[in-house]
């Protein structure tokens, strides 16, 4: 009897510690990080293998027969499962038709990899096969601009190319999105730059905008499109490894940088802070826009984030989360198995299609981040 209780208190234990866990995952990016600091945020982070664990469990349970924990732990899954459906939705392919659909990229290039080196880039061929109507670029080179393109030695093989399928491009000095369109387009700088420390490139001299838009109109309906990198990690390579080694190695953090002498919990509280500090200024630029919208890019941070629901508002649409199917991961090292990238809308839209390209070959000339693309209905 006494081990049978002892049992029973043991199961009830950790049927609670399960369903709290659950909760505070599902919860995090309800807590803004300057309040609370980093623990929500990794928390929310960590939500996939919290419902793992708790699927699991709740198994467990039921073939122990203990039936009200499995409840427990069944009613907790139930009240997360908004917020695990933006991070594993299950669509069902959708028909549309082709006169008013679009496609959009979003992809953080990683400063096209051994540009220099290398006699072609294995993400210009990524983007030129692809063949999306727009490709919004992050973690663009400071010193690439347009003409650029035909001299540099792993970029040049593929600019004849590029100029046909993309007429329409752009990319300002120092700033680290870009476009590269088959439309026409105006551009807008919507957020205020960045600069040393408080950008992402860590360095005094230099500034960016973490965030442009583009005006375009297609097949007759004004659109804007956004491109946005926010705050990054700034972590080591050795602070990254911790999940293990990956095929390739980046520069995470610029030689001088205040960065390197920072502890790793200093740099998870300010990542989570500035990245939210970029989330609230790009979602006041985005309620001063025009309606139709779509925002993309590098968020570093999942789908349920603060810095994530901050920019979604209570009017903008997920397309992941309304065309895409099943898990996917957009950044690609360190097994970091994490959606980062995301593309959200609003306005006369439908999300009828979403792909992560995450089984392009991993080689020491791709990006650490996979693409995105969402086929788009316009009405």
């Amino acid at each position: 009897m006494a081990r049978r209780k002892k049992s029973n208190i043991l199961f009830t234990a950790m049927t609670t510690l399960c369903v709290i866990v659950l909760l505070m995952c599902a919860g995090g990016g309800y807590c803004n990080p300057a309040l609370y600091g980093f623990v929500p945020g990794v928390m929310t982070l960590l939500l996939p293998v919290a419902v793992v664990v708790a699927l699991a469990w709740c198994i467990v349970l039921l073939l122990t027969c203990r039936w009200r924990n499995a409840v427990a732990v069944a009613t907790a899954l139930i009240l997360t499962s908004p917020v695990s459906c933006l991070q594993c939705p299950l669509n069902m392919p959708q028909d549309c038709g082709e006169g008013n659909t679009f496609t959009v990229m979003t992809y953080n290039v990683a400063s096209f990899p051994h540009m220099y080196t290398q006699d072609t880039s294995t993400v210009m061929r990524n983007i030129l096969d692809i063949d999306a109507d727009f490709v919004l670029m992050q973690d663009m080179p400071h010193w690439i601009r347009d003409y650029h393109y035909d001299t540099i030695k792993g970029l040049k093989p593929y600019y004849e190319e590029l100029k046909r399928k993309y007429p329409y491009r752009s990319h300002p000095y120092a700033d680290e999105v870009a476009i590269l369109s088959r439309y026409p387009f105006t551009m807008d700088t919507i957020v205020p730059a960045k600069r040393g420390f408080e950008s992402l490139s860590y360095l005094q001299d230099l500034e960016h905008h973490p965030a442009m838009a583009y005006d375009v109109v297609v097949n007759g309906h004004k659109l804007r499109l956004i491109s946005v990198h926010l705050q990054s990690y700034g972590l080591s390579n050795e602070e990254k490894g911790i999940m293990g080694a990956a095929p390739q190695d980046t520069l995470s953090i610029m030689p001088g940088s205040k960065l390197e002498h920072m502890s790793f919990t200093d740099k998870l509280n300010r990542a989570f802070s500035l990245r939210a500090s970029d989330a609230l200024a790009l979602r006041e630029a985005i309620d001063r826009g025009p309606q139709t919208v779509i925002v993309c890019g590098d968020f570093n941070d999942v789908a349920g984030s603060y810095a994530y629901r901050t920019v979604m508002g209570d009017d903008m649409n997920d397309s992941w989360a309304q065309a895409g199917r099943g898990y996917a991961w957009t950044f690609a090292l360190h097994r970091f198995y994490f959606k980062i990238d995301h593309i959200l809308y609003r306005g006369p839209l439908q999300a009828v299609d979403a792909k992560v390209y995450n089984k392009l070959p991993l080689t020491y000339t791709a990006s650490d981040h996979y693409p995105q693309v969402t086929k788009f209905e316009i009405y």
